[in-house]
């Protein structure tokens, strides 16, 4: 199942939270996001994983 995100509905512009964060605190952020991202995909394709290891 593939759900969609229309961009419309989400908040124009509002970077306020974002630009109250921290350099090191923003990267751990992205880290943090670019790892659950990484685990999603890994667990929709478990066969990848397993071909990957040559």
């Amino acid at each position: 199942m593939q759900l969609n995100l229309t961009f419309a509905d989400l908040p124009s512009g509002d970077d306020g939270l974002w630009e109250q964060l921290d350099e090191t605190t923003r990267e751990a952020v992205i880290d943090r996001l670019a790892q659950a991202i990484a685990t999603v995909v890994t667990d929709k394709h478990p066969s990848q994983r397993e071909t990957n290891d040559e």
